[in-house]
This record gives structure tokens, sequence and C-alpha cells, in this order.
């Protein structure tokens, strides 16, 4: 996939999905799932028009995002897209709906001949525009715009709104769901206060990424991914007040049967269960053997890998 923060004109004409896309959900999915199949249907190239959002949300102007722009440029890649357009909103957020049209969508940046949006996009200086508009003004350029209808999960529409809610009650199964992939959080190990491996539990710990929602804080069975290969393990998600009276959220995560050194590698962890709130105990001892109880959970669930379910 091609990136590019800039707005410059495409040589090709493109299908393009547009939209902010934060989480990349099972609605966004079928959005940029469609601008690929209107771009093999008419010999097009498939690219996506989004957003950063990440200094807004860091200023604490923004109700902060599902995942962190890193993993979401990742997710837009897997799914094969061609190209991936993404300005800071901040050099966007001024345009009216026609100068989005014209400088964006047309051949002076995008050249899109599809745009594909969701029905309730919306686009302009302080939101001025919907769909209706999109379809009115992208018509002289000779773009074709087709909304799409949101997608729902047992009876109820799939939203950012609805997954941010449950993933700050803990309730991951339901977020991976609405997510059609696990719940993930990418970074770099970073080098902890070894505690958790003078206990006989060593951990690898990233930092949990800035402007993004956070989830309910506590302990989960976890997947995690180091260079393709998947470890089971648990993962707290907190600030560990146990063992340190640090403030700052950390994603602390013990590999099941992995010994390995970690500090300065890219993982990314997946929640796959809530199983207890972080607590602070009362002794180290009644801390390990909490811990040692919550890894024999973990060794014996087994989950649905809802990334190849085919229902979703």
């Amino acid at each position: 996939m091609k990136e590019t923060a800039k707005i410059e004109p495409l040589n090709i004409k493109t299908a393009v999905a547009v939209g902010y896309f934060d989480g990349i959900h099972l609605g966004h999915r079928m959005i940029l799932k469609t601008a690929e199949e209107y771009a093999e249907r008419m010999g097009l190239h498939s690219a996506v028009f989004t957003f950063d959002m990440t200094a807004k949300r860091i200023s604490g102007k923004g109700s902060g995002d599902l995942i962190s722009a890193q993993l979401k440029k990742k997710l837009i890649a897997d799914l094969g897209i061609d190209y991936y357009v993404c300005p800071a909103f901040e050099s966007i957020c001024d345009l009216s709906g026609k100068e989005f049209v014209d400088r964006i969508l047309s051949a002076k940046c995008l050249n899109a001949a599809v745009v594909v949006c969701g029905t309730d996009f919306r686009f302009g200086k302080n939101r001025e525009c919907g769909v209706r508009e999109l379809a009115k003004l992208c018509g002289p350029y000779g773009i074709q715009v087709f909304p799409q209808d949101p997608v729902t999960l047992d009876g109820e529409k799939v939203s950012s709104t609805r997954i941010k809610t449950a993933l700050q009650k803990g309730n991951i199964q339901l977020v991976n769901r609405l997510l059609g992939y696990n719940y993930s959080v990418m970074g770099t190990v970073i080098n902890g206060n070894h505690k958790a491996n003078e206990l006989g539990f060593p951990t690898a710990n990233i930092r949990f990424p800035e402007g993004c929602v956070l989830p309910q804080k506590g302990v989960y069975i976890s997947d995690t991914d180091i260079d393709g290969f998947r470890f089971r393990g648990i993962t707290n998600i907190g600030t560990r007040p146990t063992l340190t009276d640090d403030t700052e959220t950390v994603v602390e995560t013990h590999l099941i049967d992995f010994d390995e050194d970690l500090y300065g590698f890219d993982i990314t962890v997946e929640l796959l269960k809530y199983i207890r709130p972080e607590q602070k105990f009362s002794t180290v001892d009644e801390l390990v053997e909490t811990v040692k109880m919550n890894i024999e959970t973990a060794r014996t669930l087994v989950f649905r890998d809802v990334r190849n379910d085919k229902n979703k």
C-alpha cells in the first residue's frame, strides 16, 4: 500500500473510501471492501482518504480513538487497499464542502471516479455537508457516490460509540465481535522495573497509545504477535499498584512458557477475555498466587478467532 500525508495528484483513477474509520470495525470494513469491489469491477485503483487526529486527541480536545493511527494504517493495508492518503486533520478542517470535493476528490488529488462512504458521513467545515450534498457536488466532476447503510450486529448498529462503551466496561468479547478482529495494542517493548521478573513472571511492557480510549483496567487473557508468531499470555492494563507508585498506564504482558528478551521489539497484544479488575494486593504473596491462577485460566481457555469468523 502506498501512503502519503500530502494532498497531491494521483495519476491514476480511483475508487475511494472516505471517512475517519476510527477502529476499522465491521461497518468500516464493509465500506473499504465495497470500494475495493468497485475498483476491481471498473478497472480502478482502490484508495482510502482519512485524516490523522492524533494532535487533537492528545491535546484533550477529542473523545479518544479506539485504536492508534499506527494500527489503523496497518489494518487498512492488510485489507489490500492500494493508496492510503492521511493528512493531519488541521490541514483540511477549514475546507468547505465544495472545496473538499474540488481539492481532495477531484483530479487535483485523489482523481476519484467512485466515492464510497457511510450514510452518516459528514464533511466540510463544521461538518456542514452530508451524503446528499456530496452527490450533488461530485456530479460536475463525473464522480459517482455510493453511500453504504450501517452494519448491524445483534439487532443494533455497529458503531465506534458502541464499541467504546463495551471496551470501557471490559466486555472485550463483544468488542472483538463488533470489530471483526481482536482488539489490539501495538508498541515497542520498554525497559520496566523488573519487579515482575523477580517474582517469576517476566513481562513485556508497552505504553498505552496517547489519545486512545482506555479499556477497563485489569487483567485480560491475551495473544501477543511477535514477528508473526503468536503466544498466549495474560495482560494487565493499568498502573501496577501493588508493585509501584507510578501513574502511567502500561500494557504489561506475561507470555506463558516464553523467556526470551524482547526489549526493543515491536509487538501487538490482542485482548481476548477480561478476567479481573486491577487491584492493590495486601501482600506480594497474594499477588503471586492470583497471577498463577490467572495463568492457568489462560492456559485452558480456547477462543474463537474472530479474524477468521465466516459470519463476520
